[in-house]
């Protein structure tokens, strides 16, 4: 009896730990599992948003309106009419240069001016990309790059992009002009222009540069990897959990 009595009184304390168990591998599993479909549902979201900014710029582009809608004409293409003023900011220079880098060419500047348009707007304009050879003099992008004189005819992209950069600050940009973001809310008060910015797939150069980057849409969309990676653990977490309360419960 006393043997009975041992192996009765094993069993009753692995139950509790086989219990366990199934109760961590049940609640991991759909902690992950819900994860999972999380990432699921945001990878539909994202492929719908990047189907609605690619028609809005595989649409016919229309003249700039008075008070363009954020949520609803970013990346719109439009047309404008009017001249670059080639005039100096309160920071010193006739242009913003946004640092960035393109093949095969390296690092270099995306060019941001100011245009005045034939009704007497002013907004900014993206002319595209410069070397930083073409641009830097003395420590700073100093160099003019200038327009094509008279009255333009422009096609481009709306944006209101506020590029972010981990050293970006409030003191870059305005000492030697160069940006690390590319915030309209930040440039366009430096030529008291109206807060728009219109990324021009028109060529606006003397030469050959600024060259035009027109508007991709370029959204990152891993959530499908995700998905996978959540759903993976989670039939790993099932496995292992179910593994060891098998083990606890034979033993």
């Amino acid at each position: 009896m006393s043997v009975s009595g041992k192996i009765d009184g094993g069993g009753a304390r692995r139950r509790p730990r086989a219990v366990a168990a199934i109760v961590f591998g049940v609640v991991g599993t759909a902690v992950l599992l819900g994860l999972m479909a999380w990432q699921l549902q945001r990878l539909a979201w994202k492929q719908g948003l990047i189907a609605t900014l690619e028609s809005r710029l595989g649409a016919e582009a229309v003249p700039l309106p008075a008070a363009p809608d954020i949520a609803t004409m970013e990346f719109r293409r439009v047309t404008l009419e009017g001249r670059f003023t080639g005039a100096a900011g309160s920071h010193g220079f006739t242009d913003a240069a946004y640092l960035t880098t393109l093949k095969p060419w390296g690092p270099g500047y995306r060019l941001v001016q100011p245009f005045e348009t034939t009704d007497g707007r002013t907004i900014l304009v993206d002319r595209g990309y410069a070397p930083v050879e073409t641009k830097n003099a003395g420590g700073a992008a100093a160099r003019p790059t200038p327009a094509l004189e008279g009255a333009l005819a422009l096609t481009g992209a709306l944006r209101w992009p506020q590029d972010s950069d981990f050293f970006a600050d409030d003191t870059a940009g305005p000492a030697d002009n160069v940006w690390l973001t590319r915030s309209v809310a930040r440039l366009a008060p430096l030529w008291g222009a109206e807060p728009l910015l219109v990324v021009a797939e028109t060529d606006t150069a003397v030469g050959d540069w600024p060259k035009p980057r027109p508007v991709k849409v370029d959204l990152p969309n891993d959530h499908l990897s995700y998905a996978v990676t959540w759903g993976s653990l989670a039939a790993i977490w099932t496995v292992m959990s179910a593994l060891l309360a098998r083990r606890e419960m034979r033993r």
